[in-house]
């Protein structure tokens, strides 16, 4: 029975950090998509300044706020929403949700949980709860206690065996993880741990550090039908984080009668916990036996649910937010660029996805570089081929931090480092694994280092093998088609032979040696399905057809780092939404699982390739675009792409490199608009931080409009308008000044606005000003309404943008940090007493 609701409570999944990206906006944009199907109207709730789904609702629906209990409660008082969707805020959005129920808010103000009833969520977020319920329905959960002393830890040891793992149970968080292989390492532990408690209690647990990790994504309908999406497999055993490890989808090792089991499980703990719409499962296998372990339940989106979509082409989001509104599997009618038969029909693959991590080392340099159970990564990447070899190739290609065509070499390290490496992982784990076959070791000796299924090894050593006949054998043809079965693009040929792209694209058209383009869908080829997400291959059938009409391919950012990322996707999708608008098919070309300018009704095509030189002239020739952005200051790429004059490139914003500097200080700045030889006043800015640091490095801050506003406005503007030079300066520009605070500045640089700061100006002003800036390079900007939304009024209130960093997360020392080090920000709003 599907619930009647007219008005429903979205809760956003906040501030990017540690552990969890865009992925979560991308899942609310796809939600408001569907829901806006239904007719209802739509409250949302979120601080991220980087949300795209917080622009596609009336203005007047959004609650720009903390997602926290009391903000949450004062919204409904205001309100009164008919439901509340929990599952695309992640699990801070579920925890609000449980308090609600738990304190009767939802009861006595006759709200619906959607999802999850509150009785089941409290099976969820209540460990003990969670481990009873798996417990009756017979599924394994691994022995852990409490413990408030030594001899109780040894009690407990002595019941479950060596390994163990220790963790404090901390008031603030912490995420330290033990692992205690005999007395010695589990006294140091209990020690640590009893003293950054404040309850003195630690939990022990049973380890299964080895084992393998499976991950299973399956959905279910309010009659108990259900379907998996797709079942996941880590390359890394238990012990390394699954945000750290290397996934593949589908499994890769597992027997059929393994699979069974654990797809099986899935549907149980569904059943047990009456969930409508998705579930991700994590498991333990045992490497040896049948024997398995349940270790995490998330009845909501996470990263892996998205991935589980992106993998297969099933539209998840779209299918989950109508079974959460009681609609059964059989009822959902879906976009028409899938066959009427997909919502209840179990994904197949033809293809395997690969996923890689990227982390924040080279920019965080004292944290500990070890992979264990903190998880460190800011991102991923993922790489899909028709191989297992072809995509793990591509996900290494697209988990560079360079847009260089060659891969990194650990040719260097010493034997000693290696074997250490091998037992101690470090984020260079993947190239260590090759240069350890490299050098001879055998594909036994590093199973058992690793504790990695020897198959990863057999697919490694082909991508070895691959690589050494290519480069003994440099421009034969023969090699040409070996490096492009195995994932090697053509920047890639032409790195390893040291010669121009141009002359592997020449001799690709000797030997009729094409790429083509395979569409990632659901049925692997059995309904005509026109999904439009399309990897690349070599083989004869090309799936991706050209449009007809005027078109724009959109280059993305690829995986998650630090510093601008997600204001740099935030900023990539604005760019598709403006073209769209603007008449344009819109193709993106991305790598970023998580990336909300990945989500279906963004764009007209996907490509999930490298962002690299090769991979991106080859979608040229294909699609002949009219237009390309590149949106990001991504300089090496750009000047690579500006080398071919018939592509009619626009950078946005213009690179960085273009700044004029008296000095790199500010205190404060007055941001321009120009078109032509016209300028119009943005906005005044103040950088707000730690002791008003004036190093633009450390400038993450922003407050609009400036300090001390009403008396010094005015007359900076005047000062900026009259010193920049439009014949020099075009879009958004930014005039950078110092004061002492006294109503003297000093003008020391000029730059084009940053992209974080843009999307700052866009909920400030109300102005999408990433809109305005693609409007003005297609030349098809409104100039008349602009100045009309422009018009100076007495300011009413205050924004402030402040940086997150991920410092207490990785357990850096660190506490000021750089524009580079920044993981997200959180944008809040003040009004100014009358």
């Amino acid at each position: 029975m599907t619930i009647d609701i007219k008005k429903v409570l979205l809760l956003g999944g906040g501030p990017t950090n540690i552990g969890h990206e865009n992925e979560l906006d991308a899942a609310a944009f796809e939600r408001l998509m569907a829901l806006k199907k239904t007719g209802a109207k739509i409250i949302y709730v979120d601080n991220n300044p980087f949300s795209v789904t917080s622009e596609e609702i009336q203005p007047a629906n959004v609650y720009v706020q903390e997602v926290n209990f009391q903000n949450v409660i004062n919204i409904i008082d205001k309100e009164k929403p008919d439901a509340i969707m929990a599952t695309q805020g992640g699990l801070n959005a579920m925890q609000i949700a449980w308090q609600l129920a738990e304190s009767g808010i939802l009861a006595s103000n006759n709200i619906s949980l959607l999802g999850i009833k509150p009785a089941d969520l409290r099976k969820v977020i209540d460990n003990q709860k969670l481990r009873d319920l798996l417990t009756e329905i017979d599924e394994k959960v691994i022995a852990s206690k409490i413990v408030a002393d030594d001899d109780e830890a040894m009690d407990f040891v002595r019941e479950v065996g060596f390994p163990v793992i220790v963790k404090p149970m901390s008031a603030s968080h912490d995420t330290s993880r033990f692992i205690c292989n005999n007395t010695d390492e589990l006294e140091d532990a209990l020690d640590v741990s009893f003293k950054r408690t404040y309850i003195k209690r630690c939990s022990i647990e049973q380890s299964i550090v080895g084992y393998k990790e499976i991950e299973m994504v399956g959905i279910r309908d309010a009659n108990g039908n259900k379907i998996l999406i797709s079942g996941m497999e880590d390359m890394d055993p238990i012990g390394i984080h699954s945000g750290d490890s290397i996934i593949f989808a589908p499994t890769q090792t597992l027997i059929n009668e393994e699979y069974q089991a654990l797809r099986t499980a899935t549907f149980r703990i569904m059943d047990a916990l009456n969930v409508t719409g998705t579930c991700h499962v994590q498991f333990a296998q045992s490497r040896t036996d049948a024997n398995y372990f349940v270790t995490k339940v998330s009845p909501f989106f996470t990263r892996n649910t998205i991935l589980a979509a992106k993998s297969t082409g099933y539209p998840l989001t779209y299918v989950s937010s109508f079974l959460e509104l009681g609609y059964n599997l059989t009822e959902i009618k879906l976009p028409s660029k899938y066959s009427k038969f997909l919502a209840f029909m179990e994904p197949t693959m033809d293809h395997v996805v690969v996923k890689i991590p990227l982390w924040p080392f080279r920019d965080i340099t004292d944290v500990d570089q070890h992979l264990n159970t903190l998880m460190k990564s800011v991102g991923s990447t993922i790489g899909v081929g028709r191989t297992v070899e072809e995509a793990i190739i591509k996900a290494m290609h697209s988990s560079q931090f360079s847009p260089r065509d060659i891969l990194p070499s650990v040719s260097k390290v010493n034997d000693d480092d290696v074997i250490n490496q091998l037992i101690h992982p470090l984020a260079s784990r993947i190239l260590i694994l090759m240069e350890a076959l490299r050098r001879g070791f055998s594909i036994d000796e590093l199973s058992e280092l690793t504790q990695i299924d020897r198959f990863y090894f057999y697919k490694l050593n082909q991508l070895l093998r691959a690589q050494d006949y290519v480069v003994n054998n440099p421009l034969s043809p023969k090699s040409v088609e070996i490096g492009h079965k195995y994932g090697f693009g053509d920047g890639m040929l032409a790195e390893l032979w040291q010669v121009n792209i141009s002359t592997i694209q020449r001799m690709n058209h000797n030997v009729k040696n094409q790429v083509t383009y395979k569409a990632i869908e659901p049925s692997a080829g059995e309904f005509m399905e026109a999904t439009n997400i399309f990897y690349s291959s070599y083989e004869l059938e090309n799936e991706s057809k050209p449009f007809a009409e005027k078109s724009a391919l959109v280059i993305g950012r690829g995986g998650n780092q630090l510093g601008p990322n997600s204001a740099a996707d935030y900023y990539t999708a604005q760019v598709l939404i403006s073209l769209h608008k603007a008449g344009y098919k819109t193709i993106i070309m991305n790598t970023n699982p998580n990336a909300v300018s990945l989500t279906p009704q963004l764009s007209d095509k996907e490509y999930i390739e490298p962002i690299q030189l090769g991979n991106i002239l080859n979608i040229v020739d294909l699609e002949k675009p009219d237009i390309l952005f590149l949106p990001g200051n991504r300089h090496y790429l750009s000047e690579q792409l500006k080398q071919f004059e018939d592509l009619n490139i626009v950078v946005l914003p213009p690179d960085q490199k273009v700044a004029t500097y008296n000095q790199k200080k500010a205190t404060t700045a007055v941001d321009l608009f120009i078109e032509g030889d016209e300028v119009l006043p943005v906005a005044t800015i103040s950088f707000v931080g730690k002791d008003q640091r004036t190093d633009l490095r450390l400038i993450n801050d922003y407050k609009e409009p400036m300090d001390h506003w009403q008396t010094d406005e005015a007359d900076l503007i005047a000062d900026a308008v009259k010193k920049v030079d439009s014949s020099k300066w075009q879009g958004l520009v930014q005039i950078l000044y110092n004061t002492t605070g006294d109503s003297n500045y000093e003008m020391t640089g000029i730059w084009p606005v940053r992209i974080t700061e843009t999307a700052f100006l866009t909920k400030t002003t109300g102005i999408n000003w990433v809109r305005v800036l693609v409007r003005k390079y297609l030349g098809i900007l409104d100039m008349k309404s602009l100045r009309e939304q422009l018009t100076p009024t007495q300011h009413q209130r205050s924004s402030t943008m402040i940086a997150k960093f991920p410092f207490r997360e990785l357990q850096s020392r660190q506490s000021e940090g750089t524009t580079k080090q920044e993981v997200g920000s959180a944008i809040s709003f003040k009004n100014f007493e009358s």
